[in-house]
């Protein structure tokens, strides 16, 4: 009971408060406010009403006596559906704690009955609502925004192979010092934070008029334009919690992204099949890259007509296709791996990967993707097929094992195509 006297004195101080800061709780007259029809509610201890976005609810009551006191009053919290929240205190026959009171301009709480006492079960209060106009509001300027200032510093584009650093200004405006500032900060789709990036949100005290600094670096995944969201930051002052959220921004990547695609047939002709086989690549990217595209063939297969390799420059939506069939002599399920795949661009960027591999099932005609590679066994591919597939293609002069040859292949085929060398 005593730490309930000490709760409900501390409630009242801060009441006292809130009247020094008439853009939280105002008790002014709004005369220029066009109002909407009120609406009563009877509120017992820790119930809610909900009325156009907003929900009040009967937080505390004065203690109880063992009488009704004429002078009792109800604590009142109040939440829009906008996140955002005020407290407020009414009273009747009271001196110091009003009847009635407008917040923020757009919510009149005015008390009509507040009854306690021992010979009641709970205290109760009966409260009219009324809820500005929208349309007569002239919206004031949020009190957040005058007290502080955030800022994310603009960057508009990158490489895929480049860190984006974001940095963050925050500046207390006021002469007073500020505490428990959350700022948080949500890493766009497409994005990972750098490995030495614990977390991307912080909670900061500001001295009077002091200005600062955070940062934090992301990478993309692949190329393209991404919306970087808002950045959030709320604070809690006189009991009432603050939200400020800053606009979203785009940003372009740019860079080479080559996808490859596997797409099969299967005809059965008894004691061996025919599978025909096509790998659609494509640079969905807006920079073009020189591609090195080297397939596999499945164990107990034979190549009996294509190729399994291919090099060229890919420009920006450039598309192309390999196809070829083999035979598969088996009447058990054929795996199939991946296609290996290499590219550079012209700043050196380069990237080499394995498209998807998958289990063609004979007996179902049925071809599904495999398990990651960790978690399959590895197969061999013999070298004499491969090194076969590689002559085949005249465009592929010599092989390709590092970025730098890819780049030299890349100015060799250049020249060959122009009809001079260096």
């Amino acid at each position: 009971m005593h730490h309930r006297y000490m709760v409900l004195a501390s409630v009242l101080v801060m009441y006292l408060v809130l009247l020094q800061h008439p853009a939280t709780a105002s008790t002014t007259d709004a005369n220029d406010t066009e109002w909407l029809t009120p609406s009563e509610f009877t509120l017992y201890w820790g119930e809610q009403a909900q009325i156009d976005g907003y929900t009040i609810t009967a937080q505390d009551f004065s203690a109880s006596k063992p009488v009704d006191l004429p002078d009792d009053y109800v604590m009142l919290n109040v939440k829009s559906n906008t996140s955002r929240s005020w407290s407020a205190i009414l009273a009747l026959n009271n001196t110091i704690i009003p009847n009635e009171t407008i917040l923020d301009g757009l919510v009149k709480l005015t008390a009509k009955d507040i009854v306690t006492g021992n010979d009641i079960p709970t205290p109760y209060a009966t409260i009219e609502v009324t809820i500005a106009n929208s349309s007569s509001v002239s919206k004031p300027i949020p009190w957040i925004n005058s007290v502080v200032r955030v800022k994310r510093l603009p960057i508009n584009e990158a490489y895929i192979d480049e860190r984006v650093y974001l940095l963050i200004e925050v500046i207390n405006l006021k002469d007073i010092p500020l505490e428990n500032i959350h700022v948080n900060e949500t890493v766009p789709d497409g994005f990972i934070t750098d490995p030495d990036i614990e977390h991307t949100y912080w909670t900061i005290n500001l001295r009077p008029r002091e200005k600062r600094s955070l940062s934090y670096s992301i990478r993309a995944l692949k190329p393209g334009t991404f919306l970087i969201p808002g950045l959030k930051l709320t604070m809690e002052h006189n009991g009432v919690t603050h939200n400020m959220q800053t606009n979203a921004s785009e940003i372009v990547i740019h860079g080479p992204y080559i996808d490859v695609n596997k797409s099969f047939i299967y005809q059965d002709m008894g004691t061996e099949g025919l599978l025909n086989v096509t790998l659609r690549v494509n640079n969905t990217g807006d920079r073009a890259a020189y591609v090195q595209l080297i397939d596999q063939t499945p164990e107990n297969c034979q190549l009996i007509s294509g190729n399994l390799s291919k090099s060229q420059v890919m420009q920006p939506s450039d598309v192309w296709a390999l196809e070829y069939s083999v035979l598969v002599k088996s009447r058990e399920d054929v795996v199939i791996p991946g296609a290996k795949v290499r590219f550079v661009d012209s700043k050196e960027y380069g990237d080499t990967f394995e498209s998807a591999s998958y289990i063609l099932k004979i007996e179902g005609n049925i071809v599904e993707e495999t398990l990651p590679e960790e978690n399959m066994p590895s197969e061999d591919v013999p070298v004499e097929t491969e090194e076969k597939a590689i002559a085949e293609e005249n465009k592929i002069p010599e092989k390709i094992d590092s970025v730098n040859s890819l780049k030299q292949s890349l100015m060799n085929l250049i020249e060959r195509a122009i009809g001079w060398r260096l």
